[in-house]
């Protein structure tokens, strides 16, 4: 199997990561025949893959729920975790139609996960556009995630399937579920430690269930800490990265960004708290927690963003990124070809938006700082 090598990547990371000269992280241009030991093309568009199954799960819908299935699933994302499921399934020994029920019910989880997430946090944008929960009202984005929860478990009631995915996709429900509920815990903002627990819980928990569970599919086959390891730190990254468009884009908009406002957890926010004394940082959990009813409070609450927003957090975060991705590299030429192959999508998606966020919190400080003071 041969693979076509292509990165966009910064000075930054060519600079301070040997990631980018290893032959063996790729973009999953894939040349291969239809005898090659998953037959998945993952150039083409995973939707397209699991029509069928968009279609039946689009059909077993109460008419109530329907619009607003085909609107929030008019734009479906990258289903990576599909692609890593699907993958991990066949690698596995699975037959497509069973890999692809299985991606497809990873992905079902994912979504709702999103939408039940848009209503926690009443988000009223997701992937661009109006989130389910704007446009449909909070009611019916709560009983559409629950409906795609309970048709990914039927999805997996065909005899071919094992009964262990069904345990497995249960726990990733609960683990994802769990690290989003730490969100809202009034105990007061995380550390850094605390804010690796929740954001494994909320993000890691659907990319390394999707690899964990396709290898369900071979009894043969016992656990592999090494890639779920693997999978949970890429993870972290890719959550870290998210935060970072979050922060980054409001710089662009000279707003505090919604994380802030509402004092999410959010890897940068985080940072900045960690490197206050203990004195800044109990002003800085008062300003933060508080509803900013007054004049006096909004003032406070800005006066800390405009400190997050020209410090060197951006830098401690690219940081910590590359020293988990390096650690992951590590770990990932440790792993055999064939799980290599699994989670090559993950690692070179991650990489590419290392590279690309890089680049964007390289300019957005200075641009901030020129916005603010001419």
């Amino acid at each position: 199997m041969n693979f076509k090598l292509t990165f966009g990547v910064s000075k930054t990371m060519a600079n301070s990561h040997r990631l980018i000269t290893n032959q063996n992280i790729v973009t999953l241009h894939r040349e291969c025949d239809a005898g090659d030991i998953a037959g998945v093309r993952f150039n083409r568009k995973p939707f397209d893959r699991l029509k069928v199954l968009h279609e039946q799960c689009e059909t077993s819908l109460n008419s109530a729920l329907t619009e607003a299935y085909l609107f929030h699933f008019t734009k479906p994302g990258k289903m990576l975790r599909a692609q890593l499921a699907i993958q991990s399934a066949r690698v596995h020994s699975a037959d497509a139609a069973d890999a692809d029920r299985w991606g497809f019910a990873v992905e079902l989880i994912h979504n709702a996960s999103l939408i039940h997430d848009d209503i926690c946090d009443s988000d009223l944008f997701r992937r661009g556009r109006q989130s389910v929960m704007a446009k449909f009202g909070q009611q019916t984005a709560l009983c559409l995630g629950d409906a795609l929860i309970a048709h990914a478990f039927g999805l997996l009631s065909r005899e071919s399937i094992p009964r262990a995915l069904i345990a497995k996709l249960a726990s990733m429900v609960r683990d994802c579920s769990g690290g989003q509920a730490q969100e809202f815990d009034t105990r007061g903002y995380p550390d850094w430690s605390r804010y690796c627990e929740i954001a494994g819980g909320k993000t890691a928990s659907l990319l390394a269930g999707a690899v964990e569970g396709g290898a369900l599919f071979d009894p043969a086959v016992s656990e592999n800490p090494l890639l779920s390891k693997c999978c949970y730190q890429m993870a972290l990254a890719y959550q870290m990265l998210n935060d970072c468009h979050n922060i980054v884009s409001s710089i662009l908009s000279r707003t505090p960004s919604s994380d802030f406002s509402k004092a999410r957890p959010n890897a940068l926010i985080v940072l900045f708290r960690d490197s206050l004394s203990d004195e800044e940082r109990n002003e800085f959990d008062v300003s933060l927690r508080k509803d900013s009813k007054t004049d006096l409070d909004t003032q406070l609450k800005g006066l800390w963003w405009d400190r997050l927003v020209i410090s060197n957090m951006p830098q401690m975060l690219e940081e910590r990124i590359c020293s988990i991705m390096s650690e992951t590299q590590s770990d990932y030429e440790q792993l055999s070809p064939a799980m290599q192959q699994i989670i090559a999508p993950l690692m070179t998606h991650t990489i590419n938006a290392v590279a690309e966020q890089n680049i964007a919190l390289s300019g957005q400080s200075t641009h901030y700082a020129k916005k603010q003071h001419g």
